[in-house]
Parts: structure tokens; C-alpha cells; sequence
């Protein structure tokens, strides 16, 4: 399992942003296109590029020989290479990319005033205790993301009710790990591997010379 962190400081160019929409899909250009905000544009259109360059690099095929599909529950993969699986999470100006043989889900939040009410409704009740013995927020989103990497793992998004597993039991074959806290942002990822995983970050720059050898 690897997985590669791009912190998009500084942000892209609008030059920059049209240089990496050709590597994309058809299909992702007019998505990234119908955003109303740039951000959320441009953090789509990072985390299909970052896929890409970690696939590509994986699985040793080239961009335009990928073929994508989705699940019942959108949720995409690998079609040429099922048993390469990946998922990737945004936020802010952070994008994560996730790369290993089985299947695996990613989740990265800002660490930001919450409703600390969707806990009581939501999640199971040593959860909600273990979040208001505090610092509420920051277990929060420990939580949060833990909770959201493991429907990402099954490939339910949330139409799985949050409540129906508890992130706190130590379960068979359920492993967690986290790729990411640094106080303002925090990040985890859920697969069948009790190993950590490898955890690399790059920056803007970076990427951008990665991406321009997979024309």
C-alpha cells in the first residue's frame, strides 16, 4: 500500500489548471468544468491526475491505456487491472491518493468547527463519548474520517448508515491507519492490511512534472 499527499501550496495557475485537463477523461473535463468554484474544480482534477500518476506508475500502463468503470455505488476502478485498486480524498489544498492489491478507501478532512449534534444522531455511543471527552473537534474528525474511509473501503459512500460499525472495536480484517495530522488537517485510510502504509508527500511543482511525462 502507498499513498501520496499533494499539498496544492501554491495553488494552480488557470494555465496550469488547462495544461493537466487533457490527461483527464472526456467525461471528468466536463465534470471539473461544471464546478462553481475553482477550488472544488481543481481539487477534482488533482485527485483524477494524482490517480493516474500513481496507477500509471503501479501498473507500468500509460495514461490512454486506463480504462475506468464504477460500481453500483459509483464508487470507480481499475478495469485493466481490477486487482489494482486506489481511492482518493480532498480537501482544503490537500489531495490523497491510495494505491494497493485489495480493496481500500481514503478519507482526508479539515479540522474546522462541526456540529458536534450529527455524533449524538449518528454514531455509536462510545463514539459520541469518546468525542466530548475532548478536544470534541479534533476527535471529531478522528472519527469522521475513519468512519468515512471504511464505507469508502466498501464502496457505499454514506448510504451506509454511520452507525452500523463502531471505529473504536478492533474487528477481523479491518485495519486502520492514519496518513495524515498536523494539528489543522487529518487523514485515514481502511483496508484488510494491518501493515502501514507507505506514506509519501508532494508538493504543486511536484506533480506537475510527474504529470507532464504521462502525455
Amino acid at each position: 500500500m502507498e499513498v501520496v499527499i499533494l499539498i496544492a501550496d501554491p495553488d494552480l495557475t488557470r494555465d496550469q489548471f488547462d495544461a493537466l485537463l487533457p490527461l483527464v477523461s472526456p467525461e471528468m473535463r466536463e465534470k471539473v468544468k461544471c464546478f462553481r468554484f475553482f477550488r472544488d474544480a481543481r481539487n477534482a482534477l488533482l485527485g483524477d491526475v494524482l490517480a493516474r500518476m500513481e496507477l500509471c506508475r503501479v501498473s507500468g500502463l500509460g495514461n490512454e491505456a486506463l480504462v475506468f468503470a464504477a460500481n453500483a455505488y459509483g464508487k470507480p476502478y481499475l478495469l485493466n487491472d481490477p486487482h489494482l485498486c486506489h481511492n482518493i480524498s480532498h480537501t482544503g489544498h490537500y489531495v490523497a491518493c491510495v494505491t494497493a492489491d485489495k480493496p481500500v478507501g481514503i478519507d482526508i478532512e479539515l479540522i474546522r468547527p462541526i456540529d458536534l449534534a450529527i455524533a449524538e444522531r449518528f454514531f455509536a455511543p462510545d463514539e459520541t463519548a469518546y468525542i466530548m471527552a475532548g478536544p470534541p473537534v479534533q476527535r471529531f474528525f478522528h472519527v469522521w474520517t475513519k468512519k468515512e474511509s471504511r464505507i469508502k473501503l466498501e464502496g457505499k459512500r454514506l448510504l451506509e448508515s454511520l452507525s452500523a460499525f463502531n471505529v473504536l472495536t478492533l474487528e477481523p480484517r479491518i485495519f486502520y491507519h492514519c496518513i495524515y495530522n498536523n494539528g489543522e488537517t487529518i487523514g485515514h485510510m481502511c483496508s484488510s492490511h494491518k501493515e502501514s502504509p507507505l506514506i509519501k508527500e508532494i508538493d504543486t511543482a511536484t506533480l506537475l512534472q510527474y504529470a507532464s511525462l504521462l502525455k
